[in-house]
């Protein structure tokens, strides 16, 4: 008589994650905090004030279409870069270096990445520039674990147009939908976005928001989803 054993299979065949805030921080007080101080800006609460209203304003034109990552990071040093007679682009420059070098996993990722990645396909879609996040990715050693890479800079569209989404799939070879797992913070535009393109999601919810989202899932603490992933 011959014992067959069942070997459970995962519930999905490829995760997809969001990064910033998902499965790395993004430190932009400290590596703002860092940069000026390399920098020797002076800068008081008014000038802060005046920096990140500048700034909102330049991202909500940059996710809007209206001007591109490079003028966003010209433009939104160049106050305090006239302070002290610097380069708005080198300061931008070493700003994104600052967020590579103080960026770090958040609690639980990578214990779960190690239990899912010789188990499951894994990928990442993030809204952000190419160079803080392929080098977040390259110093932890993670640049292989993940294939695709859609970073929104470098195709163009931000995440919840439906093209972001579309072009992921088709570089995962057209996957059954339903079979593919989206993962993230922002329930507009990792779930809402995946969703419409008929990918199941997880939101991943630390703080306990409150709020709709109709997600498939959700957690509140990220070691949670191997259990989901794998179907434990």
């Amino acid at each position: 008589m011959i014992t067959r054993i069942s070997v459970k299979q995962p519930r999905y065949d490829w995760v997809l994650f969001d990064l910033d805030e998902t499965l790395l921080d993004f430190p932009v007080a400290s590596a703002l905090t860092h940069t000026l101080q390399i920098y020797g800006v002076q800068a008081d609460d008014a000038s802060m004030a005046q920096y990140h209203a500048l700034n909102h304003g330049l991202w909500q034109q940059y996710n809007d279409g209206e001007i591109d990552a490079t003028a966003l990071q010209q433009t939104r040093f160049s106050l305090f870069a006239q302070q002290v007679a610097a380069d708005p682009m080198a300061m931008n420059n070493t700003f994104l270096e600052q967020i590579i070098a103080l960026s770090m996993p958040l609690e639980g990722v990578v214990e779960t990445l190690q239990q899912l990645r010789t188990k499951v396909r894994m990928g990442i879609i993030t809204n952000g520039f190419s160079v803080p996040q392929r080098g977040r990715l390259g110093k932890l050693g993670w640049s292989e674990w993940f294939e695709p890479l859609v970073i929104s800079d470098e195709i163009r569209v931000t995440k919840p147009a439906p093209a972001i989404f579309q072009h992921t799939l088709s570089l995962m070879g057209q996957p059954d939908p339903a079979r593919v797992l989206m993962v993230g913070d922002n329930p507009k535009t990792d779930i809402v976005g995946a969703a419409a393109q008929g990918l199941a999601t997880c939101w991943y919810n630390p703080a306990r928001q409150a709020g709709e989202c109709d997600a498939t899932h959700e957690i509140h603490h990220f070691a949670h989803l191997a259990d989901i992933v794998l179907g434990r």
